[in-house]
């Protein structure tokens, strides 16, 4: 059964599983332009998860994350997460040790590739104007493909598509709500 906790602004998340992940909100540019984007296709009952703007795969049992950030995907203490608001999506025992794994192993494989920004530009034109675009370069990750991609090389989501996954979809996959 899948669980998520919310940690505000000063708080810090323990206990990790790796295999799991976390949803925060940033306050950088290209998180507004996600933001702005996902806008476009959450809305309704559906806006809550628009609040999302970033996701990384815990790794490591002492919270290390793999992230995509704009220079690359990198290896980082979730403790740099602290100013911020996050949710940490506990996905418990439905994904199994050997899930865990591979999801920790694929996500560790990425570390040094480059940002996806041909990927995050056909993701928002999907958003903004339906266009399905799957415009991706071997070895350029967005956070949501890295994390994707992962989790399905551990049996998890095979029914989303990393190059077409933002990060309001992953919070609609487990209802996490700001």
């Amino acid at each position: 059964m899948v669980k998520v906790e919310r940690y505000g602004p000063g708080a810090d998340a323990a206990d990790f599983d790796p295999g799991d992940f976390i949803l925060t909100h940033r306050h950088k540019f290209f998180a507004g332009l996600i933001s702005f984007a996902q806008k476009r296709r959450f809305w309704g009952s559906d806006a809550p998860y628009a609040h999302w703007s970033h996701c990384a795969l815990i790794v490591g049992p002492e919270g290390d994350v793999v992230e995509a950030e704009s220079l690359g995907v990198v290896r980082s203490p979730i403790t740099k997460y602290r100013a911020e608001e996050y949710h940490v999506v506990r996905l418990g025992p439905d994904f199994s040790v050997e899930g865990r794994r591979q999801a920790v192993e694929d996500g560790e494989r990425q570390v040094g590739q480059a940002f996806g920004y041909l990927n995050m530009l056909g993701a928002g034109l999907y958003l903004l104007f339906g266009w399905p675009l799957r415009w991706v370069r071997r070895n350029h990750e967005t956070c949501s493909s890295l994390v994707v991609k992962a989790l399905q090389r551990g049996g998890m989501l095979p029914d989303l598509d990393p190059a077409l996954t933002l990060p309001a979809d992953m919070a609609k996959a487990f209802d996490v709500r700001p």
